[in-house]
């Protein structure tokens, strides 16, 4: 496998002592570390605005401050901020126009990142959810091997976060190599298929992101074990997830508790999760992937990154172009079919 970025033996007098790590092409690793352990000055020595005192970086087989691996790595983070005096669109046309890149690039990262309704939008007045996505899109106009996202999902909305995180995991699949610093945010350690510690400047711990086992954990689901924990608490890394018989939603001063076969279907819209029952819309606590854990082993069927379906409830199949559908559940309600679940739900239904 490439390895486009290696760190060896980096030493920085601002406190790292002998750091040493890499990143392989379709590998996306979370670095975790808390402040003045290291994280501030080796993302300078990444980005090329210093030089080590000892050890060294290669980007792609480049130093950080030559043209050739500027041109291979892309930034986002705080540290590269956005003028808020620009809308979206022009921040991305702006920077394209450096990278000498047509519009048309500019406008597949804004798809890529869903930026599309917010593109003539002030940068001053986005949430952090759309200034981090703007930010990631921004980094990837030149379509770089290596991405370096200090933060990508710490302040991030429910709705960003999951754009954010479908967007890594694609641009993984695709073989690009991401670095991902945090202070151990959950979302972004669950983002990566790899995990290291950052303490004093070394490493002190590698390995899985909670990511890997839970693929195995909804495997076993699946499988009917009975060895799940019913409890209701989030799982930890190597536990099954819970296969509840049921799940408590909220809406006014009632609490109440539906069973999997009552709910239709689970979605996410403004920073809340509801779940659309016969009885209407009630407030979740759990996120959605929380509610993908404990009602996959029960039929739910992530059909859409904001939508979980209950294949139970699903009366019809919608085509609308050659390769866009809806699924039209049982009570007249419509749901998105992702394009990038089409395949895996044919294959499950043989449809």
């Amino acid at each position: 496998m490439t390895t486009l970025l290696e760190i060896a033996d980096l030493h920085h007098p601002d406190g790292l002592h002998g750091l040493s790590l890499t990143v392989s092409a379709g590998e996306s690793l979370a670095l975790v570390g808390s402040h003045g352990n290291g994280k501030d000055p080796l993302l300078r020595l990444l980005a090329g605005k210093e030089s080590p005192s000892r050890g060294h970086v290669r980007i792609c087989g480049c130093r950080p401050d030559t043209p050739e691996a500027r041109a291979k790595v892309g930034f986002a983070g705080a540290t590269w901020g956005l003028s808020p005096y620009h809308t979206v669109w022009e921040t991305l046309a702006l920077s394209a126009g450096l990278w000498s890149l047509p519009r048309r690039r500019a406008e597949e990262v804004t798809a890529a990142l869903e930026l599309a309704p917010v593109a003539h939008r002030l940068c001053a007045d986005l949430s952090p959810g759309e200034a981090a996505r703007l930010r990631i899109a921004r980094a990837l106009l030149h379509d770089p091997a290596l991405l370096v996202l200090d933060e990508p999902l710490g302040d991030s909305d429910l709705e960003s976060a999951e754009i954010i995180q479908a967007a890594l995991s694609a641009l993984a699949e695709e073989g690009k190599g991401i670095l991902l610093t945090t202070f151990g945010h959950p979302r972004t350690v669950r983002a990566a298929t790899r995990v290291c510690y950052l303490e004093r400047g070394r490493l002190v711990g590698a390995g899985q992101s909670p990511a890997a086992p839970d693929a195995e954990r909804r495997g076993a689901a699946r499988d009917g074990s009975d060895r799940a924990d019913v409890t209701g608490r989030v799982p930890d890394a190597g536990q099954v997830p819970p296969r509840v018989a049921q799940i408590a939603a909220r809406r006014d001063e009632r609490v109440v508790l539906f069973s999997p076969a009552e709910i239709l279907y689970a979605y996410a819209q403004d920073k809340g999760v509801y779940l659309h029952t016969d009885e209407g819309d009630w407030t979740a606590s759990f996120t959605l992937a929380e509610l993908e854990a404990r009602l996959a082993p029960h039929g739910f069927f992530r059909a859409h990154r904001g939508y979980l379906v209950n294949l139970a409830h699903v009366k019809e199949i919608i085509p609308w172009t050659r390769s866009s559908f809806s699924l039209r559940m049982k009570d007249g309600s419509d749901v998105p079919l992702s394009k990038h679940r089409v395949a895996e739900l044919k294959e499950l239904l043989g449809w």
